[in-house]
């Protein structure tokens, strides 16, 4: 009878046991050692020095994850590879991404911008080209685009409806600036301080030329995948990228890298 009684709760035991690990297993496979977020690689904004990642926007998420008590890893990559792996539910989020429909099918985005992305149209140097205002205008000149990028609404559609012609794409800024400072394209778009950065540390800032006026400043956010809640991280980082604001620590981000009074 006794001998009985032990079997039956050995059985009941290893029972136990193992609804314990897949439970636990389950748990761990949602956060394995935090959260993982993907960003662009892209200078000044996420790129990797010395083997980490950095840049404003690095160190913005990652403090604001500090002061929030949530574990991060970050990890840079091309821009259309960051939205695959956050679209797939491989990765918890991206930054920073625009606010479109089409993304909404797949991402939650946090309420406070990390970024407020300034975008412009950029020339070669001696290039004789003006803009007024009237993207339509540009449209008789090969423009060069990075792949997989939105450039907000406005230019998304000019894009979308053919109004260049000739639309060349690369895979990040670096080759982006380099075609434009030899001349293989007649116009190129991009957010200003990531262009501009590119551009300085290839040699090239006295080979191209920002258009003015600027074609629109459009607020970009931290966002996450569908496939689980996030609402207690969005929420508690939301808190915490404010309390940055409200202190002046998220300037002084932003200064570090693009200098006194930078644009954000």
């Amino acid at each position: 009878m006794m001998r009985h009684q032990r079997i039956r709760n050995s059985a009941s035991l290893r029972s136990f046991l193992l609804a314990l690990a897949i439970a636990t297993i389950g748990c761990g496979n949602a956060y394995p050692a935090g959260l993982v977020l993907v960003a662009a690689d892209s200078s000044p904004t996420a790129y990797v020095r010395d083997g980490k990642p950095s840049g404003i926007l690095v160190d913005v998420v990652t403090e604001a994850f500090r002061r929030a008590g949530e574990p991060v890893e970050v990890q840079v990559m091309p821009w259309a590879r960051c939205l695959a792996e956050v679209r797939s539910g491989r990765v918890d989020g991206i930054f920073s991404v625009f606010r479109l429909p089409e993304r909404n099918e797949f991402l939650t985005y946090t309420s406070v911008p990390v970024i407020t992305q300034v975008l412009a149209f950029f020339v070669p140097a001696d290039s004789d080209v003006q803009f007024d205002g009237d993207i339509g205008k540009l449209g008789r000149l090969g423009i060069g685009t990075i792949r997989g990028t939105s450039y907000g609404l406005k230019v998304d559609n000019a894009l979308r409806t053919g109004v260049w012609s000739t639309v060349v794409e690369t895979n990040n800024v670096d080759n982006l600036v380099g075609m434009l400072s030899l001349k293989r394209i007649d116009l190129a778009i991009g957010y200003r301080h990531v262009v501009l950065e590119a551009a300085r540390n290839k040699g090239y800032l006295d080979k191209i030329r920002e258009l003015s006026p600027g074609i629109d400043e459009i607020p970009s956010y931290l966002a996450f995948n569908k496939q689980h809640d996030y609402s207690k991280v969005i929420a508690d980082f939301d808190r915490a990228l404010t309390s940055m604001k409200d202190d002046r620590s998220f300037e002084a981000i932003y200064e570090k890298y693009l200098g006194p009074k930078a644009v954000h």
